[in-house]
């Protein structure tokens, strides 16, 4: 993976932070990825899964804010409205 922030945020999205991703069921980690507050939970699934083991075309993926305990399954959830922040981790739990 290129650990570079998820491109496809505009550009008025502000600066890039760094949140950690886990596969929520086999604990797989992958610390210190860029985003832009605009970036979708898909964009970040899609650039993500494979490093992950997360299968991208699953029947359901929930996406969870850990630190918070906020969650969805909109693929078009942005990682602003989930309220993520520096240094959170968002787990990814594929069925």
């Amino acid at each position: 993976m290129t650990n570079y922030p998820v491109d496809s945020a505009p550009a008025a999205s502000g600066e890039a932070f760094e949140i950690d991703l886990i596969n929520k069921w086999t604990g797989t980690f992958y610390p210190r990825v860029p985003v832009f507050g605009a970036n979708t939970m898909a964009q970040i699934l899609e650039e993500y899964a494979k490093d992950l083991g997360i299968y991208p075309q699953a029947y359901k993926i929930f996406f969870e804010n850990l630190c918070i305990g906020l969650s969805t399954s909109d693929r078009d959830e942005t990682v602003e409205g989930l309220e993520l922040q520096e240094g959170d981790v968002l787990a990814i739990t594929a069925y």
